[in-house]
């Protein structure tokens, strides 16, 4: 009964996206805070590029985060995986298969 419920809530919710993105114009969604559109108005502009390049940055943090993180796990993974013993490889060198 609840994962019916559930699965029609999701449903609802991603209609509900869908109609109010087709209502409302793509102007207004793209606008941004005032004080950027009025002050920077052309990429020639050092301020402009100054903006775009602090932008880039504040960007890249969380994902250098999310990607520091995921090389920790995948090198605790590998770490923690159990070894080959010696002897088990140089028993198939002596078989000559490499």
């Amino acid at each position: 009964m609840f994962e019916h419920a559930r699965r029609a809530a999701g449903w609802l919710s991603a209609l509900t996206l869908a109609v109010a993105l087709q209502v409302v114009p793509a102007t207004v969604l793209a606008q941004g805070c005032a004080m950027c559109a009025t002050m920077v108005d052309g990429t020639d502009d050092p301020l402009a590029r100054g903006l775009n390049v602090s932008i880039l940055f504040m960007l890249s943090m969380p994902f250098l985060m999310v990607a520091s993180v995921g090389t920790w796990f995948t090198y605790m993974y590998w770490r923690s995986r159990p070894r080959r013993p010696l002897l088990h490889l140089l028993r198939r060198e002596e078989e000559g298969v490499s």
